[in-house]
């Protein structure tokens, strides 16, 4: 049953997020599920799921081809370096970390862009970068709030 509940509740969050993705040009939405998977050191599932973030981000997402394996790969270890640091469940470090994925996310698409023959704006890239640090941490703790109900039955039995 409880396999049932998490397949669910991906599934849900992965429509969602491409729902959000399409609404809302350049946000990541994916990203948050990758911080939720590594946070609940649920590995069996990450090697599943990171995959398919990855392939869809790069399908339907709005940032340049091949960096999305960059960025998940630059989330992964700023995740992992502050784990040394500080509680990697607490909103504050997510708030830290979405600040500080501003420069990588800002970075790749500068160094992107002129691979693949894009203009480069950087107001519009900037604003994305902060809508996307924004948007991280209020979107993770929503998500995480629902996962209670996934995870909180898994304790149980």
């Amino acid at each position: 049953m409880n396999g049932i509940r998490n397949l669910i509740w991906w599934s849900l969050f992965i429509v969602t997020a491409i729902a959000v993705q399409a609404l809302l040009p350049g946000l990541d939405v994916l990203v948050v599920g990758l911080l939720i998977l590594l946070q609940e050191r649920d590995y069996k599932n990450l090697l599943w799921l990171a995959p398919l973030f990855i392939f869809l981000q790069e399908g339907v997402g709005t940032r340049f081809f091949g960096s999305s394996m960059l960025l998940y790969t630059v989330t992964t270890l700023f995740l992992r370096m502050g784990q040394w640091l500080f509680e990697v469940e607490s909103f504050f470090f997510i708030v830290l970390l979405s600040a500080c994925l501003v420069a990588p996310y800002y970075a790749l698409d500068w160094l992107m862009a002129p691979l693949q023959n894009i203009s480069f704006d950087t107001d519009k890239t900037l604003e994305k970068c902060l809508l996307q640090a924004l948007f991280l941490p209020f979107a993770w703790r929503i998500l995480t709030l629902t996962r209670r109900w996934t995870r909180h039955n898994e304790v149980a039995e």
